[in-house]
């Protein structure tokens, strides 16, 4: 059962593994998911860290954010509630995936199945 077409974000630092905390990740594998559940790796998107040795700022967080607009997914290894409560005023749904890649985003389908099974009842 597929969710249509999707685009996430994942905090790694090496493409192969979501491996990186949100505030600290210096890039994102960005990569859209069809409606089969297949993915495709878009691009590795550079951004500017939003976290400072534990603290954040606020302006950074909102750029940290926009530099993500175009996905509806973030997938880290650790992320707080602040940037999520960022990504999720955006409609980006945020989660805490560590693992691979294809683990993080077959969790993420397997989630986004059962969200769709429950809705059909």
């Amino acid at each position: 059962m597929g969710n249509g077409a999707y685009r996430v974000a994942l905090a790694s630092t090496d493409n192969r593994n979501v491996d990186q905390h949100f505030g600290r990740a210096e890039s994102f594998l960005i990569v859209d998911v069809d409606d089969s559940g297949s993915y495709e790796e878009i691009e590795q998107r550079f951004v500017v860290p939003i976290c400072n040795g534990g603290s954040h700022n606020s302006d950074k967080m909102k750029r940290g954010v926009e530099a993500l607009l175009d996905c509806n997914f973030v997938l880290a290894a650790r992320i707080g509630p602040g940037a999520v409560d960022e990504l999720s005023q955006h409609g980006i749904a945020a989660f805490e995936m560590p693992g691979t890649v294809g683990d993080a985003l077959k969790k993420l389908d397997g989630y986004l199945n059962l969200l769709a099974e429950m809705q059909s009842f």
